[in-house]
This record gives structure tokens, sequence and C-alpha cells, in this order.
């Protein structure tokens, strides 16, 4: 039995109203986030139902708090995202949402995220409100000042991780939090990088930090910032306190570098949203499956196990 006629506007519309506000959350970007499970991952906690309970609550309260802060940000660029071939269709820059009801519903997602955070543990509401506080800087002042516009994406990310350590206390290793950081700051590069590319001479009204960068700079930051990622990441493995079977992971992450800088150039705009790379790129994903189940080998023994019974196996033949 259909619904009345008059009642398929009606539901259809309420349809595309909760459709744009999770479209103005950014969902896709919620994988940012997953950041917050590798304190967990490389602690050789994850079997720990209590503290994998702890990390994914820690997860939701910052996918909460950042949507917060995306909507935030939509509502201050909007002006300047309808220059944009891909920003203007963001729903608060189509007008999809009004604005007093768009920071009516940013306030309630931060105060939502902050309360879970709270339930998590009482001293995740700390980074949480650092993190609100460095966005707040970063929407207000930071975003049009080059280098510092991506030197606060990048720290973002390290209190991201900072977060996760602090779900399920454990104390943050200074070479995760070097790789974190200096990826971070790649990621934020290349994004500028495709920004400036895919906007050329109205990159200035779009985004003013982009005036202090030019293509011959990200070269030269990048060739600055991967050296120094790279040594900091075979440093971390070298150094591991789960041996040095954490070189294996090394070739995985050559890979997953040198494919998003093949990526950058090809003329493809994936990389001006990082997300998207991880979310459409094939080999990307394929890298990363790997790197992550050779770290978890090697961190929950299942490498050595294997290697320990496949030499006994081998000298029993004889």
């Amino acid at each position: 039995m259909q619904a009345p006629e008059s009642t398929q506007p009606a539901a259809r519309s309420l349809k595309k109203t909760l459709i744009a506000y999770i479209r103005a959350m950014r969902p896709k970007q919620w994988t940012k986030n997953m950041l917050v499970m590798a304190p967990l991952i490389f602690a050789g906690k994850g079997i720990d139902v209590h503290l994998v309970t702890s990390a994914i609550l820690c997860f939701f309260s910052f996918c909460t708090v950042s949507s917060s802060v995306y909507i935030v940000n939509d509502i201050l660029d909007r002006q300047a995202d309808m220059l944009h071939p891909r920003k203007c269709k963001r729903p608060i820059a189509a007008g999809e949402i009004p604005l007093p009801i768009a920071w009516g519903f940013a306030v309630v997602l931060a105060i939502s995220g902050l309360a879970l955070g709270f339930y998590v543990r009482h001293a995740l509401i700390l980074v949480l409100f650092g993190y609100l506080a460095l966005t707040a800087a970063y929407s207000f002042v930071l975003k049009h000042e080059a280098i510092l516009d991506v030197l606060s994406i990048a720290a973002g990310f390290l209190l991201r991780g900072v977060a996760g350590a602090c779900a399920i206390h454990v104390p943050c290793s200074g070479w995760f939090l070097l790789c974190t950081g200096l990826g971070a700051l790649f990621l934020a590069l290349e994004k500028r990088r495709s920004e400036l590319t895919i906007l050329q001479n109205s990159s200035d009204a779009h985004r003013k930090a982009l005036k202090g960068y030019s293509p011959r700079m990200f070269d030269r930051m990048e060739a600055l910032v991967l050296p120094s990622l790279l040594t900091a990441y075979v440093f971390y493995g070298f150094l591991s306190v789960h041996g040095q079977w954490m070189m294996l992971t090394v070739p995985f992450v050559v890979y997953g570098l040198m494919r998003y800088q093949q990526l950058s150039c090809s003329g493809d705009d994936l990389t001006s949203t990082p997300e998207e790379v991880l979310l459409k790129d094939r080999r990307i994903q394929i890298a990363l499956i790997f790197w992550l189940a050779t770290s978890i080998g090697v961190i929950y023994g299942g490498i050595e196990w294997f290697l320990r019974v496949t030499v006994h196996a081998l000298d029993s033949l004889h």
C-alpha cells in the first residue's frame, strides 16, 4: 500500500534534509580519527576487551567533536567555498542548512563529543579541549598563514594520537608522535599543493594562505619532510620494543609514500582530500592492509611464531 501523494514530497524533503546534515558532518573524514586506535594496537593491548571498548568510544568522541569543527569551518568559509568546484556543493555553502541551525548543530555535536570523552576518561576531555582550541585558532587565524596552517593540521593529528593513548592509559612513544606529525605534515602539504593546482588564479580568493605558496616551495618543503619521515620511521622500527622485525613494515611505508606522490603528479585532485585517497585508491589500501597485518604480526608474536615453527619443521626434515 503506497503512502498518500501529499505525504511523499514531505518525506522526500525530510530525507534530503537528513542527508544534508549527515554530509555536513563529513563522515568520510572520520577515517582520520582511526589514528586514535594506533596506540591500542602498537602498545600490544588489542586483546584487552575493556581497552578496546575505551578506544572505540574515544574514536566516536573525536568523530563527534571533529564534525562540529567541520561545520563551524564550513560556516566561516561559505563565501570562499562557493568559488571552489567541489566545496561549493557542501550543504552550508549550497544553502541547504540555515546558518542559525548550523551553529546550533555544531554546539550540540561539540557538547556530545566532550561528554562522551569525559565518560571514557576524565583526562581525555583535556585533549579534546586542546583540539577544539587548536581548531578554533586554525579557523580564525592560522589557516590564513602559510606554513602555520599545515603545521596546525599536523598538530591536530598529533592530538588524535595523544587522545588514543590517554583513553587506554598508555604513554605515547616519542618516535610514534614524530612519525605521526611528519606524516600528517606531508599530507597537509600535498593537500595545499593540490588546491593551488586546481584553483590556479583564484586560489588567493579561496584560501589566503595559498598566496604564500608556490609549486617550487612545495617541492623544497617536501624534500625536507619526506626524508625526515622515512628516517624517523626506520629508527622507530629498528628501536621498537617489539624487536627489529618491525623493519619488515618499512617497504610498505616507502611504497605508500611513493604511490601518494604518483597520484599527486597524475593531475588527479584526489590528494586535495586525503580521506578520498584512502577510500578510493586500491593500491594505497593494499599497502595499508599489508603494513597493518605485518605490524600486528610482529607486535603480537605471529611472525616470530610462524618463523620458529617453519624453522623447526625444516630442521625435522633432516
